[in-house]
């Protein structure tokens, strides 16, 4: 019988929703992890996923691009750059011939940090997925993408009466 991740027997009767459970369930005690890790870490969970983001990237990015890259707001984002580039973690590139449009780059001070975090990080992260082989990476990137697409088309509001 399927378990609740605290072993709490449920019993589906859909296996789809059973499945999707899961994902739900994998990504909040994700979410909780990734908390716990960086109560103590020089910077904020959102901080260091912007500066990854920056440090992986091949072409420098705008607002926008990080924006949709985190699956945040551009409000957030602007609070997240305001704050990196305060510290000297980031900078804001002005765009030739667009006044209003910025590339954000990593400065030499948040590469270090980055390279500085990336032990402790990889760390927890071949602890987290040190139960599957390569293969299974492979197949939950390629599934988890298919989740992702059904959820880019599915109707997502409750429909209305009447």
């Amino acid at each position: 019988m399927p378990q609740l991740p605290n072993d709490i027997p449920l019993d589906f009767q859909n296996p789809a929703h059973e499945a999707l459970m899961n994902v739900l369930w994998t990504g909040t005690l994700l979410k909780k992890t990734s908390r716990t890790f960086f109560r103590n870490a020089p910077l904020t969970e959102a901080e260091f996923n912007l500066l990854m983001v920056l440090r992986h990237s091949e072409n420098s990015l705008s607002q926008n691009d990080l924006s949709d890259r985190l699956l945040v707001d551009k409000s957030n984002v602007t609070g997240l750059i305001d704050r990196l580039e305060k510290a000297g973690l980031i900078q804001r590139n002005v765009v030739a011939g667009d006044r209003r449009r910025y590339h954000i780059t990593l400065t030499d001070e948040g590469s270090e940090l980055v390279d500085d975090l990336n032990p402790y990080y990889y760390r927890l992260v071949s602890e987290v997925m040190g139960g599957l082989s390569e293969r299974e990476f492979g197949t939950l990137v390629r599934l988890t993408r298919k989740v992702r697409a059904g959820l880019r088309t599915a109707k997502t509001t409750f429909p209305k009466e009447g």
